[in-house]
């Protein structure tokens, strides 16, 4: 794994360090909080974060990871450590931004998130959090206070043997309709641990 760490940045008004690490031609991409020492004996606040370019730089108001980005990265700044891993390459839940746009198309029928990428003969969710776990291990981090609804990254936590001391959930308010209809799907179809 080829990694480089330390570079100071602001954003959203919070000081905050940069991390980029690079595997098998996968990219990953961290905001931090805290030091080494600070990750071996906190319980660090961490989200582990998908890309979405339609939500996150085009504003697309059709789901909810926009906010759960910038929801991540201010409970991160506010906290003693913390790490927000970003993970570009798993843009339309794994399955990449071609095949999510053409998922945005097939949802315009009726079809739910899960259904179109079923329609298009791929999965409904493709992504997988190994490397995210490999990264939380560089930073030397054992226990975890886990921003997120999704079983499947507490799971990963869980299998890669890092410790949930919390899970925080991620939820937002005041969703639209088209918001509200994806909470309920990921409630349904993936077991988000979501109260509506």
């Amino acid at each position: 794994m080829k990694k480089i760490l330390g570079q100071p940045i602001t954003i959203r008004n919070w000081e905050l360090k940069i991390a980029s690490f690079f595997q098998e031609q996968n990219e990953a991409f961290c905001l931090y909080k805290g030091d080494y020492e600070d990750f071996k004996v906190s319980d660090v606040l961490v989200r582990i974060h998908s890309a979405c370019l339609t939500s996150e730089v085009f504003e697309m108001q059709t789901c909810d990871c926009k906010w759960q980005l910038n929801y991540g990265i201010d409970l991160i700044g506010e906290s003693k450590a913390g790490i927000l891993i970003y993970l570009p390459y798993q843009e339309g839940k794994g399955n990449g931004l071609f095949n999510k746009i053409q998922s945005l198309e097939l949802m315009k029928s009726g079809l739910s998130s899960s259904d179109s990428y079923q329609a298009l003969g791929l999965p409904a969710d493709n992504r997988e959090y190994g490397f995210a776990i490999q990264i939380l291990k560089e930073f030397g981090v054992k226990r975890v206070k886990l921003i997120t609804n999704s079983p499947a990254k507490v799971m990963a936590c869980v299998d890669g043997g890092i410790l949930i001391s919390e899970r925080i959930p991620a939820i937002i308010n005041n969703p639209n309709k088209n918001v509200l209809q994806l909470l309920k799907e990921k409630k349904r179809d993936f077991n988000h641990f979501i109260e509506l």
